[in-house]
C-alpha cells in the first residue's frame, strides 16, 4: 500500500514540476496547427441562412522580420543583415530575430552609460546556438547589449 501511495505522490510531483517549467518570454516559431472543424459533442453548430451574406475574414497584416546575427565570425558584435551595422531599422509591428552564430551572448534591452543596465523590455538570457525574437509595438529607439560582454557589445533597434 505504501509503495502505491509513494508512486502516486512521485507522479503528482513530476507533473507539478513539469508544469512549472516554462518561460513566458519565449516565442514559438513555425506553422500553427490548423483549427479543428469537428464540433465538440453537445455544442450546437451554425447553420447558414439562405440568402444571407457569407461572412469573410480580413487577414491581419503581419509585420516584417529583420534578422540580426549575434557574434558572427567569433566577434563580439550584433550585425543587422540589411544594414550590415549594429543598428536595425524597422516599422511598428515588425519583429527582430537575433540568431546566435557563435559564442555565448545575450540580447538584453537597456543602456550602457557607464555600467550597462537592463530596462526589462526584453532579455533573451545568455546562451549559444539559439534564436530569440521580439516584436516592437511602439516607435522609438531601443538600445540593447550583451549581458556577458556589457558595453563591448551593443546594438540599437530604431522603430519608425
Amino acid at each position: 500500500m505504501f509503495k502505491t501511495a509513494g508512486r502516486a505522490t512521485l507522479a503528482v510531483l513530476a507533473i507539478v514540476v513539469a508544469a512549472g517549467c516554462h518561460n513566458d518570454s519565449n516565442t514559438v516559431t513555425g506553422p500553427l496547427p490548423a483549427p479543428s472543424t469537428t464540433p465538440a459533442p453537445g455544442v450546437p453548430t451554425a447553420t447558414p441562412v439562405p440568402g444571407a451574406p457569407t461572412p469573410t475574414m480580413t487577414p491581419i497584416p503581419v509585420g516584417q522580420m529583420a534578422t540580426v546575427q549575434v557574434g558572427p565570425g567569433g566577434s563580439m558584435s550584433f550585425v543587422d543583415q540589411k544594414s550590415g551595422s549594429s543598428t536595425t531599422t524597422i516599422h511598428v509591428g515588425d519583429t527582430v530575430q537575433w540568431v546566435w552564430v557563435s559564442g555565448f551572448h545575450s540580447t538584453t534591452s537597456g543602456t550602457c552609460a557607464g555600467a550597462c543596465t537592463p530596462n526589462g523590455q526584453w532579455d533573451s538570457g545568455a546562451g549559444s546556438g539559439m534564436t530569440f525574437t521580439h516584436t516592437f509595438t511602439q516607435a522609438g529607439s531601443f538600445p540593447y547589449f550583451c549581458l556577458v560582454h556589457q558595453s563591448a557589445m551593443q546594438g540599437m533597434v530604431v522603430v519608425q
